[in-house]
């Protein structure tokens, strides 16, 4: 486990080694954060304001209005999964062709990342419709099931999260469909299923401990607010700083999940590293099985 958790370290060193030759491509995930909380606040704010407004059902509301609205509701929550997903994706495939160029040898540029991501924006729609509707499907089994239900669902989240782990880079990189993409994506995991969860698992511990840290501060920051109307505006020139750290964080490890992501399906799908990473550093976490 340390072992892992050390290559996890190299690796996190490294991309950030390779995002600093281009640190203007972090503006995809920037753009991607603010991009989605104006969805999130443009779909939430009507449901809230409808919500409020509504008058009251009367007693004895018909059996088919009940599911009218139930289904209402359900395409409205769908409508907001699709434009989610596209946007995360969209913003993500720009980071993987600059992450490809870099890697090629080019010395890639925003605007490289943005027509990459045009040029392949109906594979990132169709692509966006296919988890929305998996999401949308797996969501209402776990509302209408009991815990078993809710656990079985989990799983296969997680599950469907593997299989379609190179998906998205499969259909920028080869050009395939849907389908393909799904299958190809499967074949590739299924060589490095085990070191594949570890090194992902590894890199993301490594955040998690770094976002924990910021958990210091808040409290020395509750501390200071309780003591009284001197200790308030430090408290909130702490609590500021470190909300700019999280989001810090955020845009950072987004970042080089992209870039790592490139890397490591390179090495899966053609047995090469890249991008100066070493041998041991990628098939650490991804030699092949069998």
């Amino acid at each position: 486990m340390f072992g892992s958790f050390s290559r996890s370290y190299q690796l996190v060193t490294h991309s950030w080694a390779v995002l600093r030759q281009d640190k203007e491509i972090m503006i995809f995930p920037v753009l991607s954060a603010l991009a989605s909380l104006l969805v999130a606040a443009s779909f939430i704010v009507p449901v809230i304001v409808f919500g409020v407004n509504q008058p009251q059902a009367p007693a004895g509301q018909p059996q088919d209005s009940k599911v009218h609205i139930e289904a209402a509701w359900y395409a409205y929550s769908f409508l907001f999964y699709l434009v989610s997903y596209f946007i995360t994706i969209f913003f993500n495939v720009g980071v993987m062709h600059c992450a490809a160029k870099r890697m090629d040898g080019g010395d890639p540029t925003v605007a490289d990342g943005f027509r990459g991501a045009f040029a392949n924006v109906g594979p990132i729609f169709m692509w966006a419709l296919v988890a929305a509707t998996v999401g949308m499907v797996l969501r209402v089994i776990s509302e209408k099931s009991g815990l078993v239900g809710k656990i079985i669902t989990s799983l296969l989240g997680l599950a469907w999260s593997l299989l379609t782990y190179f998906a998205v880079p499969v259909m920028i990189f080869e050009g395939a469909g849907v389908g393909r993409a799904i299958t190809r994506s499967g074949e590739l995991f299924k060589k490095t299923w085990g070191e594949a969860v570890v090194g992902e698992g590894g890199m993301g511990l490594f955040f998690g401990m770094l976002f924990m840290i910021g958990l210091l501060p808040i409290g020395f920051a509750i501390y200071l607010g309780s003591q009284g109307a001197l200790g308030i505006p430090v408290a909130v020139m702490i609590g500021g700083a470190v909300l700019f750290y999280w989001i810090a964080l955020a845009v950072v490890s987004a970042a080089l999940q992209g870039v790592f992501h490139v890397a490591l399906y390179r090495y899966a799908s053609t047995g090469q590293v890249a991008g100066g990473y070493t041998e041991d550093m990628i098939a650490g976490h991804w030699r092949p099985k069998g």
